[in-house]
């Protein structure tokens, strides 16, 4: 609901204060503007934990933070997990990246804010033989975890939120949060925004229209204001 209340809220903004859902029915609905600017990247270089389990980190921070983050996975395991970040982010559009990497001897995360780089090492989560579903759930935790850090986040007050410290295994299974509680994510949008990262945006189908970068319409009601819009335009 919160969130749902936030994007009703920025849509009035967008749209000169039509948050009514009838308002907003006339207007086309919410359609939203594809991010611009680079995004958050989720780089997989490990095969243990499949790339599925992985995916719903990413997916949670679009939604939840409104910020463009994207799984990818490499082919075969590097040899050094470094270099392939590294290179990744020489190649261009990635504000900051989380890698999951295998690699026996190093910790379980490694925070590299100002390279705009972390490591999630399966390995490592993996020490004691956990069962798949459990190390599944570390590297998940992991990742909410790395790209916190990474965005600029510290310890929460929140007694069971992901950011709370974590000295041991037991810790990080203690934390029973889904994901990290709400409290930081001012700072992780703010970062973002340093980074280049633009929020994406929802909007009313007209102002889409308006500013030149609406879908094409997918019922009656967009397309009569598609067409008005674009008549206008020729005008």
């Amino acid at each position: 609901m919160f969130f749902a209340a936030a994007a009703v809220s920025a849509a009035a903004q967008e749209g000169g204060g039509a948050a009514r859902p009838g308002a907003l029915a006339r207007m086309g609905g919410l359609v939203e503007q594809p991010a611009e600017g680079p995004a958050c990247l989720f780089l997989n270089m490990q095969g243990r934990v499949p790339a599925e389990a992985l995916a719903d980190t990413p997916a949670q921070v679009s939604r939840m933070l409104r910020i463009a983050a994207t799984l990818e996975t490499l082919e075969g395991a590097p040899a050094d997990p470094l270099a392939a970040v590294r290179e990744r982010l020489e190649g261009g559009g990635v504000a900051a990246i989380v890698g999951v990497c295998d690699a026996p001897g190093l910790p379980t995360l490694l925070i590299a804010p100002e390279s705009r780089w972390a490591l999630v090492n399966v390995a490592a989560l993996a020490a004691d033989a956990p069962s798949a579903e459990t190390l599944a759930a570390r590297v998940r935790k992991g990742q909410w975890r790395a790209f916190a850090h990474l965005m600029g986040a510290a310890e929460s007050a929140f007694e069971h939120c992901l950011m709370k410290p974590v000295h041991s295994l037991a810790d990080l299974d203690a934390l029973t949060a889904p994901s990290v509680c709400p409290e930081p994510f001012g700072r992780i949008i703010a970062n973002a925004g340093r980074l280049g990262a633009r929020p994406i945006r929802a909007v009313p189908y007209r102002r889409a229209c308006e500013e030149g970068w609406a879908p094409a319409p997918t019922n009656d009601v967009q397309q009569a204001i598609w067409d008005e819009v674009r008549a206008r335009a020729a005008d």
